[in-house]
């Protein structure tokens, strides 16, 4: 329409103000984004049974079953959870010199010390801590061989905290002792953990509700020491980039020492006896220790939150895809139902 000329007509502004309320997530909108995830995303299915819990220093405030089998796996079931043990055994560390490592202390927990020849602690050698590195080593001499030219570098494998051991003198324990000796370490749960096996980066057996109290200690600022020391220390620990040199074996990328990036691309980082998930495209920054049957702990980037997926899966430790291995299928799956209750 044409303006009449000489006419000015007055323009009316109307400013509307949005006001803009986030929804506050509720705790059962959490549970039942992650409860989703466990039961119907690819990366859950298709694993054997699993228990998956997720909590923060309170307690409990979410949990759930998925995976397949006739057997299913509860929050009170024993089982090995292998790698998981490292952080563990990094806590005992941190806990009793009070937050304070040397630097022998940090390359010892951070798998550089150049104890590189570890395989593992058969039952017949592995009677003592001391005994197991006695026991024939990966590449012809023993467990307990001092590798000099892989010192310094990342190589992640059970000799650097079985010989760290001996050195603060656990070299003469049992399974027996070493149960006592964790359980004597002020502020660790003392019914948590069992060592079924000698060794100190694989032999603690345990089950989701166990663990998770462990992880809720560090929450709540009980075992405030290891709760500082998440992240601290951390290295480049990923063999799948110019930035990152001096590592030899990281099984988030490959399922052998100086194999091909078979397993993932993912560039991640470890700390203390725990990885930090903090790959620039698909990570999220948590803390964790992922076992090789599939026992798979965390705690979130901010410290708020701990989850366990909890699971045995003997079957594909061993899988010619080295994609189907259970630590790898677990993280997967249990990274998903992290997100969703993050953010659901």
């Amino acid at each position: 329409m044409a303006q009449t000329a000489g006419v000015r007509r007055p323009v009316t502004t109307t400013t509307t103000t949005a006001t803009t309320t986030k929804a506050t997530v509720s705790v059962s909108d959490r549970q039942t984004a992650a409860a989703k995830v466990a039961t119907t995303d690819p990366s859950c299915t298709g694993l054997t049974a699993f228990y998956w819990e997720i909590g923060d220093k309170t307690g409990k405030l979410g949990s759930g079953q998925g995976g397949t089998g006739k057997t299913k796996t509860a929050a009170s079931t024993l089982m090995p959870v292998a790698s998981a043990s490292k952080w563990v055994y990094a806590s005992t560390v941190i806990e009793a010199q009070k937050g304070v490592l040397s630097a022998d202390d940090v390359s010892f927990l951070s798998m550089r010390s150049g104890y590189t020849n570890f395989n593992d602690c058969s039952s017949a050698a592995g009677t003592t801590v001391s005994s197991c590195l006695a026991a024939a080593g990966r590449f012809a001499g023993t467990n307990g061989d001092y590798e000099a030219d892989t010192a310094g570098q990342f190589y992640y494998g059970g000799g650097h905290m079985q010989v760290h051991a001996v050195q603060r003198g656990w070299g003469s324990d049992t399974t027996s002792a070493l149960t006592t000796a964790l359980k004597s370490i002020k502020g660790m749960p003392t019914n948590s953990f069992n060592y079924t096996n000698v060794q100190l980066a694989g032999g603690v057996g345990s089950n989701a509700t166990n663990y998770g109290l462990f992880l809720r200690r560090v929450l709540d600022g009980t075992l405030a020491q290891t709760a500082a020391a998440l992240g601290r220390h951390a290295v480049c620990a990923h063999a799948n980039g110019s930035d990152c040199t001096g590592v030899i074996f990281s099984p988030i990328n490959q399922s052998r020492p100086g194999g091909p990036n078979d397993i993932s691309n993912e560039s991640w980082h470890y700390s203390l006896g725990h990885w930090v998930e903090d790959d620039p495209s698909v990570g999220d920054g948590a803390f964790s220790s992922p076992g090789k049957f599939g026992f798979y702990p965390w705690i979130d980037k901010s410290k708020t939150w701990y989850g366990v997926l909890a699971r045995y899966d003997a079957t594909n430790v061993y899988n010619s895809d080295p994609t189907k291995t259970p630590y790898n299928t677990s993280r997967l799956c249990g990274r998903k139902i992290r997100q969703a209750w993050l953010n659901p």
